[in-house]
């Protein structure tokens, strides 16, 4: 027998967990779909035929970035928790210890709390961690929706009958038609 605490807690650590996957999932088909978009229209936006054997131009995806109004403070707990755990002068994993950093530093809450489940740090599950939780969990909700809006990601999922007329559509939104 669980008592209600303890089914919210499960609950919120299980959506959580499979937001986090789906947000992985996601990502990878959004890099796929961004990279055929990117080709496809490549010609298009430079006024010549593309030179596919030059480097693509990276620069920083905010739509991969995690929008979220958790509390520092929070971060910061779960963080010193992993952290602690992680950190290669305490005789932990550097590869970890690296993981956890760049959790932090993206702001993905649902990750630290993946890895303090994976090493046993217990984190405090009260109400604030659960509103914190849920507040993670809206933004990981909404960075998908974002991801799946994209002109790349409905590029690559449109049925073909449409594909002209998106891509007219498209051209017209990037001001080179």
């Amino acid at each position: 027998y669980m008592d209600l605490d303890s089914i919210k807690n499960r609950k919120i650590r299980s959506q959580l967990r499979y937001l986090q996957l789906d947000l992985e999932e996601t990502k990878i088909i959004y890099e796929d779909c961004l990279l055929k978009f990117n080709n496809d229209f490549r010609s298009y936006m430079m006024d010549t035929q593309p030179d596919l054997s030059a480097p693509p131009q990276t620069s920083k995806d905010t739509n991969l970035e995690i929008k979220t109004d958790v509390e520092e403070d929070t971060f910061k707990q779960v963080y010193r928790k992993v952290a602690g755990k992680t950190h290669p002068d305490k005789g932990g994993d550097s590869d970890k210890f690296k993981k956890a950093n760049e959790a932090n530093r993206n702001k993905d809450l649902g990750a630290l709390m993946e890895m303090a489940d994976e090493l046993g740090v217990e984190v405090p599950m009260d109400d604030d961690m659960r509103n914190e939780l849920s507040k993670h969990i809206k933004a990981v909700s909404d960075t998908i929706t974002n991801l799946k809006t994209t002109m790349a990601w409905t590029w690559c999922h449109v049925d073909n009958s449409n594909k002209d007329t998106l891509k007219q559509y498209i051209l017209q939104q990037l001001n080179v038609s």
